[in-house]
């Protein structure tokens, strides 16, 4: 065969497994974060859902109404 063809083969072979690698490299990267991005928007959501339970428990909680009024005259609530 002739040097140069054998030369450009090689060349192309290389160059055809360097661009996977780094497809695959930014493929890895970007699943990652996709599902680093999914976990803390669970967190997130997980966190919003318990500050209005807790906001529910504090408005609708079970009170007397003099405890209710000595709130509200406080400007506590």
């Amino acid at each position: 065969m002739n040097p140069y063809f054998t030369g450009g083969f090689t060349l192309t072979v290389l160059g055809f497994l360097t661009a996977l690698i780094v497809y695959s490299n930014r493929a890895g990267r970007n699943s990652a974060r996709v599902s680093s991005e999914r976990k803390d928007a669970n967190d997130a959501t997980q966190s919003a859902e318990a500050a209005q339970r807790m906001l529910d428990v504090r408005t609708n909680g079970i009170r007397s109404d003099n405890a209710l009024i000595d709130t509200l005259d406080k400007g506590t609530f």
